[in-house]
């Protein structure tokens, strides 16, 4: 009986402590990225099939200034959804540091899906949206 108690109360505090964990970073801790270090970016638009390779520094520094100071926190539901929107592969010296993908109201890293706080407005997700299907190529391989 001592060990039956002694169990589920080890459950109790296990379950307790993991959901006190942290569910709320910025995007450069998530992506494990310092966006001042990249360099350019390749957009890739996911429902489109374009992309655009950007070494512009003004408006790399403008994309990623977007993400400077929001904050991400897990969603509960993880259940897997239809990927699109825009996938950013961040790159240092032509090397890949790092990608995540911004979809309307949410950010996707690792497959898991966070919420963007504060969220984003369309208009600014559209602004993205639009250049890249504007200046970007289609992607080999990709359908239009």
């Amino acid at each position: 009986m001592k060990r039956i108690i002694c169990s589920i109360l080890s459950f109790i505090l296990i379950a307790g402590l993991t959901s006190c964990a942290p569910r709320e970073t910025t995007v450069e801790k998530l992506v494990g990225v310092n966006f001042d270090e990249v360099d350019a970016i390749r957009f890739f638009n996911g429902d489109t099939g374009k992309e655009y390779l950007c070494s512009d520094s003004e408006q790399v520094k403008a994309f990623l200034d977007q993400f400077k100071g929001v904050k991400v926190r897990l969603q509960d539901d993880q259940s897997p959804r239809m990927g699109g929107g825009i996938n950013a592969h961040l790159y240092k010296d032509g090397k890949e540091i790092g990608v995540f993908s911004y979809t309307k109201g949410r950010l996707v890293n690792d497959r898991a899906f966070y919420d963007l706080i504060p969220a984003f407005s369309r208009e600014d997700y559209n602004k993205w949206y639009d250049k890249i299907n504007e200046l970007g190529q289609l992607a080999p391989g990709g359908i239009e």
